[in-house]
């Protein structure tokens, strides 16, 4: 980021808070710039215009919107999130960037809109370090998006060009495209203004030759075409048409019938940039056959089992990626055998409760953007991956769609069979990250634990709904004191140069319907810190621990399990030792001892839980040769063998459930139903948050969840009382294998007061007011008569047919051997009377005879099943004379 935009939002936060760059220091201001930097740099997607706040020994870099309270020598300043790494799209999606400190260049995913189970079609381009997205059906959103890449040659300024207009001719209006063209001998860009509402868009361009791309949808799922063009301009201007009837499909293709594609990335990559498609689940996409060297046509799928869906994932999952360089032939499909592939099987870890979970996985092919693709995944869970061999993908994995995500290892595999991993073993707690982590400079001291809650195996994360606190103090002076902050955000202070003895404390707590471990993570930090010439980490000692002998849900059993604890330091070439162990049953109240020698950096010990613990909490001790300590703890590190019970601390109460209304849910072939969840919450100190969780069958083991997008919306009423809302979405027509989500669900609630000890979290339905929900398939039925009227005495032949939901085909079907009965309504009469029950045949139909006794309306109602609801047919009249 150009440092003159930096300078422009310090005088901008100047001005505003009337603190000036003169109440800033200047080695001040060179901290705030490295601040800002870094904010940009971990998960930035959009220009941020920063506050600044000049404290008595502090200063703090803020987003606008305040989030938290930060306290320096009695001062206070407010402080505010530094994450801003989404933007909203103009679909309702979300687009958020994925890098982090650990790696270069800048990926990105799109996140469903609301609660939507899928992403779709959307064209995208990076190019001179910016990125565009244009979801299909919109336009496209110059969002100027900083993804880090090196800015591209600049196109050097002539007065010798020339206009040149580009044009795609399709047999449909093209309203919507992106064009793009590079100089094929410098790759230097060329910006295209578009024309919009048409296929046309023109460029100024020096003599040369060019290198052009089209990009656009045909809307409804008929397709996405990349299409391209080389051309060269001489000494006057030109038309450049983009010819759709030469484009081919592609795509990669397997030899399992079973597996269908879920979604895809294809793509134009050029060394001044590229361009592509993502998106759009299985619609098909065409590219122009090309020759052109130092072009690549990269295309990278995801493949599932045929009728899975987020509600029902798939037990494997195709990876696949292929690059055409610099040729793509004319039938450009890549046909590769499933017995070639890499094969492995990958085992997620729940966290004490099943839940929905996202995949997402991006090839690194040396592109500065890539966009990362996701499939849903059972949590708990194993997959069966196939993977493209010996190629490197970037990988993550998401509790809930915005929620807690595992950045996992870079991995390649070899063709064959490979060894899996376990992914999300407890506990879930901080571990140290090398590019991501608390440092100091000269006198700047900036705290950020990034990855607060990592698994055991290393895999660094974090929950984006977490709360992290912060005091950071010497004596009795605190130089920083923050809560309410998001994981993202570093707490700064200015500290005295000389060495000094600091205490630092860092809380991450959370208050989650997918999970049960981990709603606090505490870590008191003890270190002597000097300034320093170079931004250096601070001299922490760390504390990892795992737990061997847990099963799927990160439980423990009867059998004994093995705790392990490793004691590092951030200090070069510091000893560190682990000094203590302890386990908890009852949230920390009481610790029991686990041996420990205290002489060296590790220690394991065996416990066997007892029966009648939940969860058991973990606390460790861990000091370095340079006087550094921690103490660790970890609440509800693992499950016990008990049952998980309906909790209560304080005064928090929870009220009112009500489920769509109240209602049961129908669903029909058309599409999805989304419904609300409501409940009210009340505390003496006020209600700061709340969630729901549906599930059907047991609790410990249901087999199936729905899981919100995001947590509830609680809004104040008074004081005390505030009324929670979360939304739900079902699409029956997302996969054939919908039929599971019919039944009786359960509704647990969870609510957490303001002042941060008490809360509810109930799931019992027997013991609580929690709501059991319905979902059921919507039906409709029919009533006809082959006589409009007819002689009193003779047969009325009155025909009826029941119709079900079929989420299988998209449409409504038969619903076989089930009663009907059949009404009667005299003429002059408000009320129906029963003539008869009969049982439909085979195809769902019936056919019932009567004697015509008088004038008259006839139907038939169907009282519904636990899984189809009632239906009631329209009349049919038929006169008697």
């Amino acid at each position: 980021m150009p440092l003159a935009v930096i300078n422009r939002d310090l005088d901008i936060c100047a001005s505003v808070l009337g603190c000036g760059r003169a109440g800033v220091s200047e080695r001040d201001h060179n901290h705030l710039r490295e601040n800002h930097l870094r904010s940009y740099r971990l998960l930035t997607t959009a220009s941020l215009t920063t506050l600044c706040v000049a404290l008595s020994g502090s200063v703090a870099v803020a987003a606008p919107d305040t989030v938290a309270t930060a306290k320096a020598d009695g001062a206070t300043a407010t402080a505010g999130d530094s994450r801003q790494k989404a933007v909203r799209l103009a679909s309702g999606e979300r687009l958020e960037l994925m890098s982090d400190d650990t790696r270069s260049g800048s990926l990105f995913r799109v996140v469903p809109r609301d609660n939507a189970g899928s992403v779709g079609r959307y064209a995208y381009a990076s190019v001179g370090g910016r990125l565009r997205v244009q979801p299909e059906g919109h336009p496209a959103q110059a969002m100027q998006l900083s993804t880090g890449a090196r800015e591209s040659a600049a196109a050097a300024a002539t007065a010798n060009t020339y206009p040149v207009k580009l044009t795609v001719d399709s047999p449909i209006g093209v309203s919507y495209k992106l064009l793009h063209v590079w100089d094929r001998q410098t790759w230097a860009y060329y910006q295209v203004k578009d024309e919009e509402y048409t296929p046309n868009g023109s460029v100024q361009l020096p003599a040369g030759d060019f290198f052009a791309v089209a990009l656009y949808n045909r809307m409804g799922g008929a397709g996405s075409y990349l299409l391209t063009r080389t051309f060269r301009v001489t000494n006057a201007g030109t038309t450049v048409r983009f010819d759709e009837s030469a484009a081919k499909e592609t795509r990669i293709a397997v030899d399992d019938t079973t597996a269908s594609r879920h979604t895809s990335a294809v793509w134009i990559s050029v060394p001044g940039g590229l361009a592509g498609f993502a998106g759009g689940g299985a619609e098909k996409i065409y590219v122009t056959p090309f020759s052109v060297p130092g072009v690549s046509l990269r295309l990278h799928e995801i493949l599932t089992k045929q009728g899975t869906s987020e509600y029902l994932p798939s037990p494997y999952r195709y990876d696949l990626y292929h690059s055409f360089d610099s040729t793509v032939p004319a039938t450009p499909v890549v046909r590769v055998a499933t017995a070639g592939l890499a094969r492995t099987v990958t085992s997620i870890r729940g966290q004490a409760r099943n839940t929905n979970g996202w995949l997402l996985t991006v090839p690194a092919t040396g592109d500065w953007t890539g966009v990362y693709l996701e499939s849903p995944v059972a949590i708990p869970g194993a997959i069966t991956e196939y993977v493209t061999p010996d190629r490197s993908f970037l990988r993550l994995l998401f509790y809930r769609h915005r929620a807690h995500h595992l950045a996992l290892k870079d991995r390649a595999l070899p063709a064959g069979t490979t060894a899996g991993e376990t992914i999300g073993a407890a506990p879930i707690a901080p571990r140290p990250s090398q590019s991501a982590a608390s440092d100091r400079f000269g006198a700047w001291m900036s705290i950020y634990e990034y990855p607060s809650l990592s698994d055991a195996a290393g895999n660094l994360g974090l929950d984006n709904d977490a709360k992290v606190s912060v005091n950071l103090r010497s004596g009795d002076e605190t130089y920083a004191s923050a809560t309410g902050l998001s994981p993202y955000q570093p707490v700064s202070a200015t500290v005295p140069t000389v060495a000094t003895v600091y205490q630092l404390d860092h809380t991450v707590t959370r208050a989650t319907s997918w999970s049960r471990l981990s709603p606090e993570v505490r870590s008191e930090w003890r270190f002597l810190s000097a300034s320093t010439s170079y931004p250096s980490q601070l001299p922490l000692v760390d504390a990892n621990f795992g737990v061997a002998g847990l099963d799927t849900q990160n439980a423990a059993g009867a059998a004994p399990v093995r705790i392990d604890a490793t004691a590092t330091s951030r200090r070069p070439n510091a000893i560190p030792r682990l000094t203590g162990l302890e386990y908890s049953t009852d949230d920390g109240a009481t610790w029991v001892a686990l041996p420990v020698s205290g002489s060296e950096d590790r220690a394991s010990a065996e416990l066997t839980v007892p029966s009648t613990a939940a969860f058991v909490s973990l606390r460790t001790t861990a000091v370095d040769d340079f006087g550094g300590s921690l103490r660790r703890t970890v609440i509800r590190a693992f499950a016990g063998p008990a049952s998980q019970y309906d909790e209560t601390v304080g005064a928090t109460r929870i009220s009112n459930v009500v489920v769509n209304g109240g209602v049961p849910i129908l669903l029909t072939p058309s599409g999805a139903r989304q419904f609300t969840a409501k409940f009210t919450a009340t505390d003496p100190s006020g209600i700061a948050s709340g969630d729901v969780y549906l599930y059907r069958g047991s609790y410990r083991g249901p087999d199936r969840v729905l899981v919100s997008g995001s947590p509830a919306d609680c809004t104040p009423v008074n004081a005390t009382t505030s009324t929670c809302q979360a939304t739900f979405r079902i699409d029956p027509t997302l996969s054939p294998s919908r039929t599971a989500l019919t039944g009786a669900w359960q509704v647990a609630v969870r609510a957490h007061a303001k002042d941060g000890k008490s809360f509810s979290d109930l799931h019992a339905a027997a013991s609580t007011s929690v709501l059991s929900l319905s979902v059921r398939r919507h039906a409709k039925l029919t009533t006809s008569a082959t006589s409009k009227s007819v002689r009193t005495g003779k047969t009325i032949t009155i025909k009826g047919a029941l119709l079900q939901a079929n989420v299988e085909n998209g449409a409504y079907s038969g619903y076989p051997g089930q009663l009907v009965t059949l009404q009667f309504r005299k003429a002059g009469s408000s009320k129906y009377v029963t003539v008869k029950k009969v049982r439909l045949d085979r195809y769902g139909k019936v056919t019932v005879k009567v004697k015509g006794s008088a004038s008259g309306y006839w139907r038939f109602v169907f009282a519904g099943t636990s899984t189809t609801a009632a239906a009631t047919s329209g009349s049919a009249y038929v006169k008697v004379a």
